[in-house]
Parts: structure tokens; sequence; C-alpha cells
């Protein structure tokens, strides 16, 4: 088995990754472990790394640890999906980046940072969605939420706002403004309906924005995107929805006039102009979006320690995945 660490020296802050290379050989040192640091220059290194590692070493068993946020590990994905063969393939997390939504839907998520647990990692079966031509692993943001994305990665690089702030102050920065979005939508091949929304999410994990469980319905192997709806609604009734959206108790019942939740395994999406979209962080200018949930489409590595899995737990006895 080899272990090949990509290291985005771009993500999240310096000190983050202080010593992560350090700590990566001396556990794979203790554990006698074949152990390959690649470390990223510019947006695209990690899909051209996975494919000559991959050429290098056809016929082995690999594993791929994404060694930064969430769009470091969605590089990393849709690398390992153009592969030609991924049955030995599996991919990895080192939440070094600045928001780290993806690995918040596991408890303790802490251990992602532990070479070790990491080291010991189970790999699990859980979908994707295509989105066109490209592959989501946690959501995918329309609208008002997109736009924080793209002021949130101005305001992460900041040396005066903590990164913790970021996303808190791409949203103030983008609720003076509130762009929305609108398109023609429909899901599993239905009728079409048209929607003006302030936001719409896609997704298969349950946080976005460094914390926010915009999606507490989702499920990483259920073979369906869940969805969210927020209605075009004005500045002070989205505030009064900000605390129940952080939390995820925004689907109790009493905001079912501004927002719906909805599941479909897939959906077509035309937009009235040419759209920003945020693809796991990253962002995408489409006219239209063609999206599919692809079942158990990845091979994805749960550290050692993991205990609680946001999917169904009869699993775990099914994929022999170690839980204390």
């Amino acid at each position: 088995m080899k272990h090949c660490f990509i290291i985005n020296p771009a993500s999240g802050k310096t000190t983050t990754k202080e010593g992560l290379e350090e700590k990566i050989k001396e556990k794979c040192a203790q554990r006698g472990a074949e152990c390959y640091i690649l470390v990223t220059k510019k947006a695209g290194d990690a899909q051209g790394y996975i494919s000559e590692f991959y050429n290098e070493h056809r016929g082995d068993e690999i594993r791929f640890y994404a060694c930064g946020g969430d769009g470091t590990l969605c590089e990393v994905v849709n690398g390992v999906m153009k592969l030609d063969d991924r049955e030995n393939i599996s991919v990895g997390v080192v939440p070094v980046g600045t928001g780290n939504d993806f690995v918040r839907n596991f408890e303790p998520k802490e251990l992602f940072l532990d070479i070790d647990a990491q080291m010991g990692a189970s790999p699990v079966k859980i979908d994707l969605i295509r989105c066109n031509d490209f592959y989501a692993v946690n959501m995918i943001n329309i609208g008002f939420d997109c736009q924080v994305v793209c002021k949130t990665d101005e305001y992460k690089h900041s040396k005066v706002i903590p990164s913790k702030l970021a996303y808190i102050c791409g949203l103030v920065a983008t609720l003076i403004k509130k762009p929305g979005v609108e398109m023609d939508i429909s899901a599993d091949d239905g009728e079409n309906e048209h929607k003006q929304l302030l936001l719409t999410t896609f997704a298969k994990g349950r946080f976005c924005g460094g914390g926010f469980n915009s999606n507490p319905n989702s499920d990483l192997r259920d073979g369906s995107i869940d969805t969210l709806y927020v209605k075009n609604i004005s500045r002070a009734r989205f505030l009064s929805l900000v605390g129940s959206y952080k939390k995820g108790t925004h689907l109790c019942g009493k905001y079912d006039r501004i927002l719906s939740n909805a599941k479909a395994k897939a959906y077509s999406l035309v937009f009235d102009r040419p759209t920003n979209i945020s693809v796991d962080g990253e962002i995408v200018n489409v006219e239209r979006a063609e999206l599919s949930c692809e079942r158990e489409a990845l091979s994805f590595l749960v550290p050692k320690g993991i205990c609680k899995l946001p999917f169904d737990a009869e699993l775990l006895e099914k994929e022999a995945l170690p839980v204390t």
C-alpha cells in the first residue's frame, strides 16, 4: 500500500500546516509504510500529480490524502475520478484549510488531523454530486451563498481578520448587495419550475461556510441530493433566519413560508444569465448545470476512532468500519 499526501501550502493559515510533513514522515516510518509527499504550487497541480503517481504505481493500492481545505479535497477527488481504474484507490483528507466543512460531518472531526488515525483509516464508499463534467464532494452553493464564498475567499487571506471570522465578514459584505438567483429547475426529469431565490444549496454534506448546518438532512450514502431553497426575502427576514441556519434548526417548520427542503437523484438548472456557482468552494461560471448523484462513487478514508458518521449506522457492520 502506498500513502501519497498532497499538500496545498496556499490553503488555510500557515500555522495549521506547521510541522505537517515531519508528522507524516514520523508516523509512516513508525508503521513501516511507504510514504510520498507532494506539494502543489498552483491550482490544478493536484490532478496532475495524481495522474502521474497512478501511472507510475498502476496496480498498487494507493491512498491519496488531500492536505488542505474543502477545495483541495475537491481537486484531489476530481483527479481520482479521471483515473481509468479506481478499484484500489481511496481518498482521505487532512483538514488544514479554512472552513474544513466536509469533516464536520464526522465526530470527533479532530481525528482527521491525527496522522496515526489516518494511517489506520478504513475506506467507505460515499456518493458524489456530478455537476456537468465536475464532481462535488460536499456541496454546491448558488446565489447569496456563492457570493459569500467569493467574499470569504478575499477575507480568509487577510492578515487582520481571523480565519474563523472570514465567513461572517463575507456574509455581512454580501448582505449589503443581497444578490439572488433566477432559474428554471426540474428534478428527476420532472416539470420545469421557475424560481427566484436568495440562495439554494445542492448537498451531500451537511455543512458550509465554516460550520453553517445548511442541510441537516443530507446523507453521504443515500443516493440522493439534498436541496435547500430560500426565497428572495428581505435583509431583515434573512437576518432573523441566520441563527437557525447556523445551528441546522431552520427546517423545524417555523420558516416554511420562506424556505423548503427536498431530495432528488438529479436536477437540471437553467439560469437566466451566466451565473457563478460554488462547487465545494471553487467558483464556476455556467449558464446551465446538470446535477446527478453518483452512488457510492468514491472510496473515502474514515480515520480510526471516528464514532459518528453521516449515514446509516447499519452500514458499519457491512463494511467492517472500526468504531470506538
